[in-house]
């Protein structure tokens, strides 16, 4: 949170990565090579009420979180 009481984009990451249940844990050796070399598999969620005027994506193969375009690992 900056001094507005506004919250960052990175720290509004961090929150809502616990959101999303990623698929690591479920994703083949080629899925987390695409992974590391910025290939990812982005979904949505419906999460107006959480981050209004955002554009929150999550990596469905790990744990990233894309918030206006910019990618964050929490």
């Amino acid at each position: 949170m900056n001094l507005n009481g506004v919250v960052d984009d990175a720290a509004l990451a961090r929150e809502l990565s616990r959101l999303c249940p990623h698929r690591e844990h479920e994703s083949s050796a080629v899925t987390g090579l695409l992974c590391r070399v910025g290939i990812h598999h982005w979904r949505q969620l419906a999460l107006a009420e959480l981050a209004r005027g955002k554009d929150v994506r999550f990596c469905y193969w790990c744990s990233k979180v894309k918030v206006d375009g910019a990618v964050y690992e929490p």
